[in-house]
């Protein structure tokens, strides 16, 4: 039996709100960022601290792994707001809302709001909005 597929994005309502489990920042995954990047920049090494646009693909990773983005969908926009520095093992959580949506010809545009928490802090690290490009489905099949 088939894996029961996510609930695809464009699928939820204005004000829905995700909060995946927490998850871990680890060595192996911020080495392969760095490398996919090509960031050789040694300041994350001699401060403890993980690259901010890690912490942010991270976040999102865990995101999806809540919901599915349709096939054709376009990552439009992305702002990140770093308030504070994340260590390079730390825990994070993650808090998101649809923060708007809309729906234009044939598409569904919605913006994603999120806070990232790391070590069970209580004011976030990171705020970030991500915004999505999403066809509109004309009909479902059964």
């Amino acid at each position: 039996m088939a894996a029961p597929s996510r609930t695809l994005l464009s699928d939820l309502p204005k004000g829905h709100e995700f909060s995946p489990p927490p998850f871990d920042l680890t060595r192996e995954y911020l080495n392969a960022y760095a490398s996919a990047t090509r960031d050789s920049n040694t300041v994350y090494d001699e401060t403890g601290l993980a690259p901010p646009l890690a912490v942010a693909a991270r976040a999102l990773g865990a995101l999806l792994d809540e919901v599915e983005l349709p096939p054709g969908s376009l990552h439009t926009g992305q702002e990140i707001e770093m308030r504070a520095g994340v260590p390079r093992s730390a825990r994070l959580t993650l808090s998101g809302r649809i923060a708007q949506r809309s729906e234009r010809g044939g598409l569904i545009i919605a913006v994603l709001q999120f806070d990232v928490t790391a070590n069970d802090g209580t004011e976030p690290a990171l705020t970030g909005r991500t915004t999505v490009v999403m066809r509109q489905e004309q009909e479902r099949q059964a």
